[in-house]
């Protein structure tokens, strides 16, 4: 009887779509796709001013992705360099804030200019470490 509860537990677990999701944010590289998606998204409406709510909410949801990233290992990463990885990961969450910052306020200059400098720490990391 003990057996079928927990089986029955585990099978309800596994079918909860929170907890199935959870399990899909342990994979570096789903952190990193739902990052870029996420990003995409807002290049596309990085001007629209009657977006910026939304995009601010994505950015927060991009922050939240590289969170996990920062802890996760890339497959390229050797002789200590795990600690620059996790370096610009910070850096990347820290100029995302700004460009939430500049949503909020209604400030699309800015947030295209922050946008770029997200674009340029992406890039240096993906020479890196991708």
């Amino acid at each position: 009887m003990k057996h079928l509860a927990l089986l029955f537990t585990l099978s309800f677990a596994l079918s909860n779509s929170s907890f199935a999701q959870d399990l899909d944010t342990l994979s570096l590289k789903n952190n990193m796709k739902q990052s870029g998606i996420a990003f995409k998204q807002i290049s596309t409406t990085i001007s629209d001013t009657t977006k910026n709510q939304e995009n601010a909410a994505l950015v927060e949801k991009i922050i939240g992705y590289l969170e996990a990233a920062k802890n996760q290992n890339p497959d390229s990463v050797t002789n200590g360099s795990y600690a620059d990885y996790q370096s610009l990961i910070t850096q990347e969450i820290a100029v995302l804030k700004e460009l939430q910052a500049a949503f909020l306020s209604n400030d699309n200059t800015a947030a295209l200019n922050i946008a770029q400098r997200v674009n340029s720490l992406k890039k240096e990391g993906h020479d890196k470490y991708k």
